[in-house]
């Protein structure tokens, strides 16, 4: 039935690269008691400059309900949604006029109105996305801001006055005490706040011989977590984004989140010195610092990932210090802070601002000391990034005008979920590469 809806609703129309999804056309989306399926005219979820954009969704469910369904040029709203009711179709149509992407996301509601959920709990989500030209989506802010070479050297040389001093408390995982030792570890940093993070490593590892990776957290206030999947075989260092006490209650970290931290993401968006992702990214570099101080430490291998703004930080640590070897970002954050003024809307966490305060030139000049699009030709190693098309959180647009700022030369790699939000759109390429450096499966 949704197929038949769906063949009735699109007409093929000619092949465009099929680089993101090898050419399909068609996806099906299951949820609790409920499916949506999904189809364009552009094989691969691409699309050219001059194109029309087809996109349909089909909605099937045994206990009733309903999709409402919006549809998205560049992450800005176009039009009214449209509701579709169990075993109907619902159609629209984008002629593709610059670089980008069209997409259509859908909010799925029971038969009493209320939000189907996840297993995890979260509110279920569809949609399909195009993309258009991705290799021409450039910053909407084209130039870096005045002095920005300079002013990253004065945060590095601010930094290195402060020494690598860090306070250890070693506790046991549960069944693991004989093979691995962990650490609640804190580190001094300029800035205010230290480093904070769990360290764990192979018990008497000997002196240079282990990799090591550092992982960043998403947006949020929360603990640090012991990374023990990566312990076996490798310094692991778990960072939170704050600086903040580990092993905290629960609400420790939800009262923070709050009250005191509740506003961090858009602090200070008219000054850079204030900035508080300056202070993130300060703290990104100590936590490089420390981690290379280690007597285990092999000397070659650092590896930084994270998903969102853990993404963020990661491309961030890539491109402040020149020993990382591999970066994972999925789905990161704090890309194209300036895309509003090629009329898309940019990256999260500036998506949460109004539209006014994301045009505003000072904004916009003073945000682009931390925009990863003018971090980006500093990087060197290869790098893994990955973007859903109907995230409305990180938009795909603002990652692909980073991925496109990456210099010749430097390896890359972007996977992209044509009907991934933001809680579904990993980097599996770099999860593997993970995988194969820290020899994983041995």
């Amino acid at each position: 039935m949704l197929k038949r809806l769906l063949m009735t609703a699109l007409v093929s129309a000619a092949a465009y690269g099929a680089e993101p999804a090898k050419g399909k056309t068609e996806w099906t989306q299951r949820f609790k008691g409920c499916s949506v399926t999904v189809r364009t005219n552009c094989p691969g979820a691409r699309a050219e400059i001059g194109d029309t954009v087809k996109l349909a969704l089909a909605f099937e469910s045994k206990n009733g309900g309903s999709v409402h369904v919006t549809l998205h040029e560049n992450g800005n709203v176009i039009g009214e949604p449209r509701t579709v009711a169990s075993g109907d179709c619902v159609e629209f149509e984008r002629k593709a006029t610059v670089p980008g992407g069209i997409f259509i996301s859908g909010s799925i509601l029971d038969a009493d109105g209320k939000p189907v959920l996840t297993a995890r709990k979260r509110r279920a989500v569809c949609g399909l996305g195009v993309l258009v030209a991705p290799e021409k989506i450039v910053p909407g802010n084209p130039l870096p801001p005045p002095g920005f070479d300079e002013f990253w050297q004065k945060k590095r040389a601010e930094l290195d006055q402060v020494p690598i001093k860090a306070t250890r408390r070693e506790f046991s995982p549960p069944d693991l005490a004989e093979t691995l030792v962990c650490y609640d570890t804190q580190v001094d940093c300029a800035g205010g706040a230290p480093v904070s993070g769990y360290l764990c490593m192979p018990r008497n590892a000997k002196p240079k011989s282990l990799p090591a990776i550092v992982v960043f957290h998403g947006a949020g206030v929360r603990d640090s977590v012991p990374r023990l999947k990566y312990a076996h075989n490798a310094i692991a260092f778990d960072v939170n984004a704050h600086g903040l006490p580990n092993g905290r209650p629960k609400k420790f970290y939800d009262d923070l989140f709050k009250g005191e931290l509740a506003d961090y993401r858009s602090r200070h968006l008219d000054d850079h010195e204030k900035n508080y992702f300056v202070g993130i990214y300060t703290r990104i570099m100590r936590a490089l610092d420390y981690v290379k101080s280690l007597p285990e430490w092999d000397g070659r291998t650092l590896i930084v990932t994270g998903g969102s703004q853990g993404g963020a930080q990661s491309l961030a640590a890539a491109a402040l210090d020149p020993q990382v070897t591999l970066c994972v970002a999925q789905v990161p954050s704090q890309c194209d802070l300036g895309a509003r003024l090629a009329g898309r809307r940019p990256g999260g966490p500036m998506c949460r601002n109004s539209e006014e305060t994301q045009r505003d030139p000072v904004v916009v000049r003073e945000t682009a000391y931390v925009d990863n699009v003018f971090l980006a030709k500093r990087i060197k190693c290869p790098v893994y990034v990955s973007a859903g098309l109907i995230d409305n959180t990180c938009i795909a647009t603002s990652i692909c005008a980073f991925y496109n700022a990456l210099p010749e030369g430097v390896e890359k790699h972007i996977a992209i979920n044509p009907i991934g939000g933001h809680n579904g759109s990993p980097s599996l390429a770099g999860q593997r590469k993970i995988g194969e450096v820290l020899k994983l499966g041995e």
